[in-house]
């Protein structure tokens, strides 16, 4: 049951991160250090997720920092927390460099529409208020399959967010996965 819910996380956290290529071979702009670049060190994204499978309940916390910006890279922490009912809190912590340049075949997708594998079903804009914030969002609903699992989910987008993920509801087979943000901390 714990391999199923880790593994139903992992498809949460790579819809989240929006993972894939498009075609080419010539250095290009970073789209995500381009987004990332505009801001100063601390600035920082703090997503709670929770994914429900039965009775059982995982409560998770990502939070995306920002630890350097230099004109070559920045460099991004991410913080994951999870919590499980009957077991110690979990952490992870892994850093990623953002290269100024890269590839234009690893340029990651930016909407769905642009994500292999995704059909998108229906798509809009909707003002979402999450706190005391109301964020002009488009949101997209879609089908896809990950990590061998099919998922329908409905996502909602920002661009006054960095790396844009407002809010984003995954339902499987094994259960369900609603992230949401709870802080976006902007130094510029």
């Amino acid at each position: 049951m714990i391999g199923k819910m880790l593994k139903c996380c992992a498809a949460a956290v790579a819809v989240f991160s929006l993972c894939a290529t498009i075609s080419a071979a010539d250095l290009v702009d970073n789209p995500r250090y381009q987004e990332w670049s505009k801001y100063k060190p601390g600035t920082l994204i703090k997503m709670d997720m929770t994914t429900a499978m039965g009775e059982q309940k995982i409560k998770s916390a990502i939070t995306t920092t920002l630890k350097e910006v230099t004109p070559e890279k920045v460099v991004i922490e991410m913080k994951t927390s999870m919590g499980m009912p009957g077991m110690a809190p979990q952490e992870n912590v892994i850093s990623r460099i953002e290269p100024a340049k890269i590839e234009k075949t690893k340029i990651r997708p930016v909407t769905p529409e642009e994500i292999p594998n995704c059909k998108v079903i229906s798509k809009g804009a909707e003002d979402l208020k999450i706190g005391d914030k109301t964020y002009k969002c488009n949101w997209y609903e879609v089908e896809m399959e990950q990590q061998g699992m099919k998922l329908k989910s409905k996502m909602w987008t920002c661009d006054d967010v960095v790396d844009k993920l407002v809010k984003n509801e995954i339902k499987m087979d094994m259960g369900n996965t609603t992230m949401v943000l709870v802080e976006f901390k902007a130094i510029k």
